[in-house]
């Protein structure tokens, strides 16, 4: 790799379903510049080469240009991708000429944000659903996130696909009666089930328009609604059953693990929080969970700190906390 005469920069990109992140830093933590970009999601869809492209070009040079620094300064990248982890790091290698760039999913640097680089499990719920967990040793797994066709169970587009269901099932008679039936066409601007079915079945209403419902079933349970609180509560047993998956394919169910919680599910409150930690500890009773410390995206940027060569140090994190931009702190609730 080449050397130059600037003080070394890291970058740290966030390519996420719903928009990209990137944060330019110096080696000692400081944040120097943030820039966001589009989706970086379904490569292998008609238009997701350029998507992907736009996403990692528009991140990167928006977050140079905030920074003030050339493509030149930065000596180590780190790439959390939801998928085309191989394209992705391809597109930055050609914007970072003398960088060391290395692509990851967005499971490892999830955990590397929420546990500030220590071992551990993170379940990350947002419009999608995965859980990964590695160790000291290098040990790792990963249950979940096979997208909304095949899995996702107990993610946001799950949570609003069944609320869908629940309020057909009601106007048919064949379900309880249920204030979303009341809510859900009103959070797209809609007066009817009617007008609500003929939107989606148009396309008008995408896949991440579906996941978000997840805060009017949220909104619906913490008004006694019972229809929601039950959803919620099945989308908490999914959750937990993807991290206690984690934990015995780790060999540490007995021994337990801290699991961290992550996405715009987790933004339900208690709904989904408490059921999610009692059936953990109802299984691995050692474990315990908690709150993400940061975002992905700083995930991102504590593993490219660590390939420059930098420990993370209190001051590091400190450095960190005092530049973090406010469009990282809110990445971590997104939908993603």
């Amino acid at each position: 790799m080449a050397t130059t005469s600037h003080p070394p920069l890291v970058l740290a990109v966030d390519g996420g379903q719903s928009s990209s992140l990137a944060l330019v830093a110096t080696t000692d933590g400081q944040i120097l510049g943030a820039g966001p970009g589009g989706p970086a999601n379904h490569y292998h869809e008609p238009g997701g080469p350029e998507r992907l492209r736009r996403a990692m070009t528009d991140s990167t040079l928006a977050a140079l240009e905030a920074a003030g620094q050339t493509p030149e300064q930065i000596t180590h990248a780190v790439l959390g991708m939801t998928g085309a982890m191989e394209q992705a790091q391809a597109l930055v290698q050609e914007l970072l000429p003398h960088a060391s760039v290395h692509s990851y999913h967005d499971s490892v640097t999830a955990l590397a944000g929420a546990s500030v680089a220590r071992p551990g499990v993170v379940v990350i719920a947002g419009t999608g659903a995965v859980a990964y967990g590695r160790l000291t040793d290098g040990r790792e797994a990963l249950a979940g996130g096979w997208g909304y066709i095949m899995g996702d169970e107990g993610s946001g587009h799950d949570i609003g696909i069944n609320a869908l269901r629940a309020i057909t099932q009601a106007a048919d008679g064949r379900g309880a009666p249920t204030l979303l039936s009341e809510l859900v066409p009103q959070h797209f601007g809609l007066t009817s089930l009617k007008e609500l079915h003929a939107a989606i079945y148009r396309s008008a209403i995408d896949r991440t328009q579906i996941a978000s419902l997840c805060r009017v079933v949220a909104a619906a349970a913490s008004r006694g609604d019972a229809v929601a609180t039950t959803l919620l509560a099945n989308a908490a047993a999914d959750l937990a059953h993807l991290a206690l998956t984690v934990i015995e394919r780790l060999g540490q169910i007995d021994a337990g693990l801290d699991v961290y919680t992550t996405g715009g599910v987790f933004q339900s409150g208690r709904f989904i929080s408490e059921p999610f930690a009692r059936a953990i500890e109802r299984r691995s009773p050692a474990s315990r969970v908690h709150e993400a410390a940061f975002a992905p995206v700083v995930g991102a940027l504590f593993l490219a700190l660590q390939a420059a060569g930098t420990t993370l140090t209190d001051e590091v994190l400190a450095n960190i906390r005092a530049t973090l931009p406010r469009r990282a702190i809110s990445k971590q609730s997104e939908q993603d």
